[in-house]
């Protein structure tokens, strides 16, 4: 009998009434320490199903789920490959189970999961790190908790036991857990705030059975059967919002929780929300104050996350965000220990020198007396990392960077590291991306005339915004006349979904029968339409300025769901590598929510025309993330302090039109045919082939350092295939899809 008989039968049985009374309070926990092949960080998956039948041999049914669980826990291996371990409990009506498999980070000796608190009450498996453990260790032993161990992921079960479900206000880091409060029959599972570390969900067995892992993969074992969403692949929800391209699989949006009650219920809430303060009033701080506010916060962020109990190292690239990581963890390290040194990781691209950031992180990893460890990873590299990227991204990949990131992961893993401290969520945070700077002209930055600094007025945002508005967008050699017209009643017209929508499949990408059921998708009123009601409202109202409004939007959208995933967590844990974003650290956050538009992309007046009504106006020059250039000042070489920003892009190099295919054309040749493009079952092979044989005769090298965005519309089908074959994907049927 193969495994999917067996676990149809097992869920069809299982799932549905009484199980022996004398066994209701029983819970059978296995743990065993055994290590595997590959791994990468912690892997949690959980099971909750109602309403279950009564079984023939109760023992049997928990072998079946043991075994699952197990199953499930081993196709996260590449997240946590030092131990394994699982929990059930079968009573009357219902099963749950737990796994985990674990990374050690903490306490290396002890802090096996699942855990448990004393009375044997409350079960927990815990993907991630909490920091300020010491001074909750000790309030919670104050208050009559019991510790087991040494390691940080314990403080979710004695915090709960204190507080229930409004623990999050003493929750600090990068977590995602699954919680059983056996007394209540309750299932409780959380992700942090920024969407660190991944958490999906899917309800199966007519919506009776919950399950819940830490990547899509794992859910398969649990009974989940993947099917395309084509609804979703047609509208970016992967993207735009919390929908997957899997039918019926969401991802736990960041700062939630979700409950799954006995009874069937499902509750997603809120528990942490971004928010900023009113365009019109002004701030009261000084810009020394502010500046010294971040400062000091990045350093206590920095600071946290160089607890370890295994080797670590910092990303770094050639921009301000890593380099002042670098720096401040240099000097902290160096604090405790004047000889200790940094090690530092660098992707590095020689064949194209003039996007190289190797020779100017080379520099900074010299000041700070760092070790540089320089990866120069040819096209062929690359390609051959693509699959592996897409397979652990669970979703569509449209370049090289992921595969770039995944490679960097795996020279870690190779040298013995397992955690890395990266800039991620630096641009989100700061306002670090050029289109930020459209949103930033569209109002005037009223909160800021305090700042003692010249500020444009409402006729320089104007002129400005339309001169700026007839040029090339940077870093993504796109036009903004290419960016859909803004809609003024969607998010005030902000940039960042315009933009976004960009990057999409074209609607020719998709067959008739697709269009015809679903039509070509607004990306704007998609990702609006994904936001809080209460956001709308204030975007309505004019309650936060134009740049914060973009600022939110990026927040749930592209950091969640495109900088953490492809070129963050997944390809990081991919490699058993744990990344740690001290950027994101929610205390930095809010403070840099509450600053003025103005100390995020700060207006420089290079002309003051006289008399003040010539027809020559006033000229500015905008610098993006500027409070955060002030902050980390002290920290990094005047070079990096005073760089432009540059989009992360993993080079290939510029074909030769007079020479055979390069490895990624001759990749996409080979895998995109008429056979594989049709089994999808939404495609449109004719356009998808169009553009295939276009870019096989002549292949673009944009000057930023992207690849020919015909390329990249063919590595996102070509995302589609891997997971069709990874996965086992059946073709969508045009009729129910």
């Amino acid at each position: 009998m193969s495994f999917q008989v067996a676990g149809k039968e097992l869920w069809e049985s299982c799932f549905m009434l009484a199980i022996n009374a004398h066994r209701s309070q029983e819970f059978l926990y296995h743990t065993t320490q055994q290590l595997l092949s590959t791994g990468t960080m912690c892997g949690i998956s959980a099971v909750y199903a109602t309403g279950c039948s009564r079984p023939s041999s109760s023992a049997q049914i928990n072998a079946e789920l043991e075994s699952k669980l197990r199953t499930s826990a081993e196709a996260m291996n590449h997240r946590g490959p030092d131990s394994s371990g699982i929990y059930t409990d079968l009573s009357e009506e219902q099963l749950v189970g737990l796994a985990h498999a674990r990374l050690s980070i903490i306490d290396l000796e002890g802090g096996q999961q699942p855990l448990h608190n004393s009375e044997g009450s409350i079960h927990a498996v815990v993907n991630g790190e909490l920091y300020d453990y010491a001074p909750l260790r000790k309030h919670l032993e104050n208050k009559g908790c019991t510790f087991k161990s040494s390691v940080d992921s314990e403080l979710v079960i004695h915090l709960y036991e204190v507080y229930g479900l409004d623990f999050f206000q003493h929750l600090r880091g990068e977590f995602a857990f699954a919680l059983y409060d056996q007394k209540r029959q309750i299932l409780f599972a959380a992700r942090d705030r920024s969407g660190i570390k991944p958490l999906y969900y899917t309800l199966v067995n007519e919506g009776k059975t919950l399950l819940i892992a830490s990547e899509m993969k794992a859910l398969q074992p649990l009974g989940w059967n993947p099917e395309w969403d084509v609804q979703s692949i047609v509208q970016m929800g992967d993207f735009n919002d919390n929908r997957t391209v899997f039918k019926g699989v969401h991802k736990l949006p960041p700062g939630h929780f979700l409950t799954f009650a006995r009874n069937g219920q499902l509750n997603v809430e809120p528990y942490w929300d971004h928010t900023f303060p009113s365009p019109s009033e002004p701030e009261t701080r000084s810009v020394d104050e502010m500046v010294e506010g971040v400062r000091g916060r990045l350093i206590d962020a920095v600071k946290a996350r160089l607890r370890s109990d295994v080797p670590l190292g910092v990303y770094l690239s050639g921009g301000i965000d890593s380099a002042v990581v670098a720096g401040i963890a240099a000097k902290l390290l160096k604090e405790n220990n004047p000889n200790a040194k940094l090690n530092t990781f660098t992707l590095s691209f020689p064949d194209r020198a003039e996007l190289d950031e190797g020779p100017v992180a080379k520099r900074m990893a010299d000041s700070i007396g760092a070790d540089l460890h320089l990866i120069t990873p040819s096209e062929a590299d690359l390609v051959n990392h693509f699959e592996q990227s897409v397979y652990h991204v669970e979703g569509p990949v449209h370049s090289m960077n992921g595969a770039g990131k995944l490679m960097l992961s795996e020279y870690v893993h190779d040298r013995g590291f397992k955690v890395i401290l990266t800039g991620e969520g630096s641009d989100e945070v700061f306002a670090g991306y050029s289109f930020y700077l459209w949103d930033y002209l569209r109002a005037v930055d009223s909160a800021s005339v305090n700042l003692g600094t010249p500020l444009p007025s409402l006729s320089d945002l104007v002129r400005t915004l339309a001169e700026r508005g007839a040029g090339k967008m940077p870093q993504d050699h796109l036009s903004v006349s290419d960016v859909p017209p803004e809609d003024p009643g969607v998010l005030g017209g902000i940039m960042l979904p315009r933009l976004w929508g960009s990057a999409g499949l074209s609607r020719e990408a998709f067959s008739e029968e697709v269009l015809k059921k679903f039509g070509a998708p607004s990306y704007p009123s998609i990702i609006a339409d994904g936001l809080k009601p209460e956001v709308k409202q204030k975007v309505d109202k004019e309650e936060w300025h134009p740049l914060h409004t973009s600022m939110y939007t990026a927040v749930k959208t592209a950091l969640p769901n495109f900088i953490l995933n492809l070129l963050g967590e997944r390809v990081e844990m991919a490699n058993s590598v744990e990344g740690r974003p001290p950027f994101l650290d929610h205390r930095l956050v809010e403070y840099a929510n509450g600053l003025p538009p103005s100390m995020k992309i700060m207006p420089i007046l290079k002309n003051d025309p006289n008399p003040p009504f010539s027809s020559q106006f006033r000229k500015w020059e905008f610098t993006e993330k500027w409070v955060l250039r002030q902050a980390a000042k002290p920290f990094v070489t005047n070079e990096i302090y005073s760089r432009t920003k540059l989009q992360y892009n993993a080079p290939i190099a510029k074909p030769s039109k007079t020479s055979s295919l390069t490895p990624l054309q001759t990749y996409l040749k080979g895998k995109l045919t008429e056979d594989s493009v049709k089994k999808l079952g939404w495609a449109n092979w004719e356009y998808v082939g169009g553009l295939l044989k276009g870019y096989l005769e002549d292949p673009q090298c944009p000057t930023d350092g992207g690849i020919d965005r015909r390329a990249r519309a063919l590595l996102c089908m070509s995302s589609f295939v891997i997971l069709q074959e990874r996965f086992g994907v059946p073709t969508a049927n045009a009729d129910v899809c």
